[in-house]
């Protein structure tokens, strides 16, 4: 394997930690919309989800820009070097191993919203007056809660076909050589 191919496959990686970030801001920010219609607080609901949507934004545009530049981002850090590495470095097994370091990520960062939600819900303090203050953060911790099990659910999910998705992606193209010359084949 050359360098420049190692290198390649670290930007692809890159690439899609940033698409899956994307696709998890996207998820965000349509359970905020569907969630903030219910309230009763006169905020403006541009306000509370605009760090949101900046994050969906400059994940969306990191990821076009460098799904599209991966060759060229790869040459700039090689600096033109062709050295060979020792080991071989199979496409699908790279990538199995990074949706499984995308699925373990979105564990940690999903299961305290689920956890604290639950606790919440079931533990009821006889002391406590809910009035509407208790009720909007409610429906802030509803949200939290909802975004976070879309998150948690589409992980395991991830996770289970973690295998198959990493050996579709990684599929090396054929090619046959006739009289030293490459073709590809368009199967």
């Amino acid at each position: 394997m050359k360098k420049l191919q190692l290198v390649e496959l670290g930007v692809i990686s890159v690439v899609l930690i940033v698409g899956y970030n994307m696709i998890t801001t996207l998820f965000s920010i349509i359970t905020s919309l569907l969630f903030s219609f219910g309230t009763t607080t006169g905020e403006n609901i541009f306000f509370i989800i605009l760090p949101t949507i900046l994050f969906f934004a400059f994940y969306t545009i990191t990821f076009f820009i460098l799904g599209r530049n991966v060759t060229r981002i790869a040459k700039f850090f090689c600096r033109q070097s062709d050295d060979q590495l020792a080991f071989n470095l199979n496409k699908a097994a790279l990538l199995h191993v990074i949706i499984i370091a995308i699925c373990l990520s979105s564990f940690l960062r999903t299961i305290p919203d689920l956890l604290e939600y639950m606790i919440n819900k079931f533990i009821v303090y006889k002391d406590e007056n809910y009035d509407v203050v208790d009720l909007n953060r409610w429906n802030r911790n509803q949200t939290a809660f909802w975004s976070s099990l879309i998150g948690f659910i589409l992980a395991l999910v991830f996770l289970l076909v973690s295998k198959r998705i990493a050996n579709i992606l990684g599929k090396e193209k054929q090619t046959f050589e006739i009289n030293d010359e490459k073709i590809e084949s368009n199967i």
